[in-house]
């Protein structure tokens, strides 16, 4: 029996290293909250490889995403997860905004996608109990296939972070280490490359926001964010509906909060506890001429978002 009301998410979206995992876990506190981690990668490669959930258990022995798994799908069936990671990949990429915004016919098969993540989300309604589900997915193409869909009312916060700083943390290889949450090796990244990214990605997510409008869309800067926790747990609290005032009073006092059921994203999920701290070592770490290089591409977001 399907749910008579939409279900409701709270998606981050931006680039990755801005604090986007932190976030997800800090709204996963509150009470009427499933913070869900990247949920796009539960059906790309998360129960495929078996991969770790926070919770401390591969994906498959979670109580709860095997329950989710086995109502979504009855079996869980392989061909299930297949077909939808197809459909992921037709309209979870960039080319969805240029569609949408276009005004161009998704297709028969948009119905099919729709039909399965609107199933999959009210597993997740359905097994935790909860009224609003976190996806930190990130992408901001899913965001806009989300969007599309009726049964779904979304609200999305854009979470951005000083792409200088992005840039440095992105310089820094990881070997992998599955029980951490790194499911493969992490190569670093050009200055360049990551500059070109965090401009893309952040633009698309501006093009989304003119698309659903300012009641839909909120920013956060990851440094006001763990600057005075407070204040921007009231403004999201506001955003959603929800009185998020003691979390961030918890955040502020440095009080760590447990991760839940997250899926993917930053390997700090498989730790016990994560308390919230600002990370700016990239100003004095970050070798000046990267930073250089970094403001020459992409001066003009860096203004944009007040960091020049």
């Amino acid at each position: 029996m399907m749910p008579s009301q939409p279900a409701r998410i709270a998606y981050i979206a931006g680039y990755g290293r801005s604090g986007t995992t932190i976030l997800d876990i800090a709204l996963g506190q509150h009470g009427a909250v499933l913070g869900a981690g990247e949920i796009t990668s539960l059906t790309r490669h998360v129960w495929r490889n078996n991969e770790y959930c926070a919770c401390g258990n591969p994906i498959r022995d979670c109580s709860f995403w095997s329950a989710v798994c086995q109502e979504w799908s009855a079996n869980p069936d392989p061909d299930l997860m297949s077909e939808y990671c197809a459909l992921q990949t037709k309209f979870e990429g960039l080319s969805i905004l240029i569609r949408v915004l276009s005004g161009l016919d998704l297709g028969k098969s948009f119905a099919k996608y729709a039909r399965h993540t609107e199933r999959l989300i009210n597993a997740m309604v359905s097994r935790s109990g909860k009224q609003i589900i976190v996806d930190s997915s990130k992408l901001p193409g899913r965001a806009m296939a989300l969007a599309q869909i009726p049964g779904i009312d979304m609200r999305v916060i854009h979470m951005v972070r000083d792409g200088r700083g992005v840039a440095w943390s992105l310089l820094k290889p990881y070997e992998r280490d599955t029980k951490s949450g790194l499911q493969k090796e992490i190569r670093r990244k050009s200055v360049f490359r990551t500059a070109l990214r965090w401009s893309v990605v952040n633009l698309a997510v501006e093009y989304l926001s003119r698309k659903l409008g300012p009641e839909k869309v909120m920013r956060v800067r990851y440094e006001d964010f763990a600057s005075d926790p407070v204040a921007v747990m009231q403004q999201i609290g506001a955003f959603l509906d929800l009185d998020l005032h003691q979390i961030g009073s918890s955040l502020k006092d440095g009080e760590p909060v447990g991760p839940g059921h997250q899926v993917a994203g930053n390997r700090l999920r498989m730790n016990g506890s994560v308390a919230l701290s600002k990370d700016e070592s990239w100003r004095a770490r970050m070798p000046a001429g990267q930073q250089v290089s970094f403001e020459r591409l992409c001066g003009w977001m860096l203004r944009r978002y007040g960091y020049l």
